[in-house]
């Protein structure tokens, strides 16, 4: 029997101009929403949005938490996208305590636990109002909830932000001659402690478990603030930061 309304595949993904790469949903609605003439492709568990914006197109992808997502998701996009450029972009923890909650940053070098740096190409981007570029960034495998552990960093590595996937997106791009790029918002600052179990707030596909956070908080009314309080400040980043990659791909030369 013939189906009348046969289902409609997407086109064959179209040579984007820029991929951005992120580690949580949450971290990429905001910006997918933004898009015009959306596209969807689901392969090897990932899926890719394909849209336009500012007169580009771009391939957006949230690859899961952690530095093996990353390059995972780096790799994904360049081998169906083929990206001209590649941008990881999302959340990031700020060490230096002159950094406020929702700055958002273009990193300038990024730097492991091990002391390799890696330096971000200048002249890809100009200037951009409201975003600043500067500082280091450092790539940490956990998440990182006291200040006291954010200023022993900042001291060991002379670093102004802290995130779990960056550096190994630019290796990533690296390895395959690619351009790439970093735009960060600042999610905590450097002064606050975040409740301990923001750490088990996350699975490794990046999304909130929030029924488990809700178990482990009850009956601790303080605690729970502090989650729903996070939660509402991640999305008002993930709003920053759509608007300000909005912004910063005016800027691209």
């Amino acid at each position: 029997m013939i189906d009348p309304e046969p289902q409609r595949l997407a086109p064959a993904p179209s040579p984007a101009d820029v991929g951005v790469v992120m580690a949580m949903p949450m971290e990429a609605g905001h910006l997918i929403d933004k898009l015009a003439r959306v596209r969807r492709y689901a392969a090897r568990g990932l899926t890719v949005v394909e849209g336009e914006l500012e007169g580009r197109i771009l391939a957006v992808l949230a690859s899961g938490v952690g530095a093996a997502s990353a390059r995972r998701g780096v790799e994904h996009l360049l081998a169906g996208h083929r990206p001209q450029v590649i941008v990881s972009a999302g959340f990031a923890g700020a060490l230096d305590p002159a950094l406020n909650r929702n700055d958002l940053i273009a990193p300038r070098s990024l730097i492991d636990g091990s002391g390799e740096v890696v330096e971000i190409a200048a002249g890809l981007v100009g200037p951009v109002p409201g975003i600043r570029s500067v500082g280091r960034l450092l790539l940490v495998d956990h998440v990182v909830t006291s200040a006291a552990e954010k200023a022993r960093l900042r001291n060991e590595h002379q670093a102004d932000l802290i995130d779990m996937e960056t550096f190994a997106a630019a290796v990533a791009a690296r390895e395959r001659r690619v351009p790439f790029l970093s735009l960060r918002v600042v999610s905590d600052d450097a002064r606050t402690d975040l409740p301990p179990e923001v750490g088990r707030l996350l699975n490794t596909s990046g999304s909130y478990r929030v029924g488990a956070a809700l178990r482990a908080l009850v009956g601790r009314p303080s605690s729970l603030k502090d989650f729903w309080s996070l939660h509402a400040h991640a999305l008002e980043a993930a709003d920053r930061l759509a608007d300000g990659l909005q912004v910063f791909l005016r800027g691209l030369t």
